[in-house]
């Protein structure tokens, strides 16, 4: 199984950037979708060149300047973009939210509990899920491991503000879901982030 090189990705970048395409954001996802044709490849035996040589014939046939008149790719790019602004705006509140919360909690003011779970919620069900969509959806690797690991990792940082949820509210079972997010974290991220690190440092 290969995977792609620091310098093969540079290689893409600054083909891509080189490019007359105008966007820096489609830029930026026609290398994230490039490098996942290439590594799709690579996994089965091609070399580099070879995978790249497809992924422009089945990407951009005509050309990258032509791709960004493509219909299909401007749908996708067009999506992309409606994510960010989703991630953006609900990172944004999220801030805001928890800015307020920490306000309350120096002042000792009342509302603070309330404010934090204003605050959890929002970056439960708003922020968190738009953070995993969008480094979901951009992850070069696409291989089972890594899929597994940005799950693991997103549902462990759930469970951890939900069980923080459950405190404030005094709803039982809080601790209990604390240590199954301390749990998923350590058992599954955890094994599968150190075990990327020990397979890259090998190549």
């Amino acid at each position: 199984m290969s995977n792609l090189t620091d310098d093969n990705i540079d290689f893409i970048t600054q083909t891509i950037n080189s490019s007359m395409i105008k966007s820096a954001e489609m830029k930026e996802d026609l290398i994230d979708h490039f490098c996942c044709a290439i590594e799709e490849d690579m996994k089965k035996g091609l070399s580099f060149e070879k995978s790249y040589d497809n992924a422009y014939q089945n990407i951009c046939p005509d050309g990258f300047d032509e791709i960004q008149r493509e219909p299909v790719f401007l749908l996708t790019f067009s999506k992309l973009k409606t994510m960010k602004r989703y991630l953006y705006l609900s990172g944004y509140l999220t801030a805001i939210s928890m800015t307020i919360t920490l306000y309350f909690s120096l002042t000792g003011k009342h509302g603070g509990n309330i404010a934090l779970l204003v605050s959890s919620l929002l970056f439960i069900f708003l922020f968190l899920p738009a953070l995993f969509l969008n480094q979901y959806k951009r992850e070069l690797s696409k291989n089972i491991s890594t899929k597994l690991a940005i799950i693991s990792g997103f549902l462990g940082i759930a469970l951890f503000f939900v069980s923080v949820v459950f405190k404030i509210s005094h709803w039982p079972g809080a601790k209990i879901i604390l240590l199954l997010s301390f749990a998923i974290v350590n058992l599954t991220y955890f094994p599968f982030l150190f075990f990327k690190m020990y397979k890259k440092s090998l190549t």
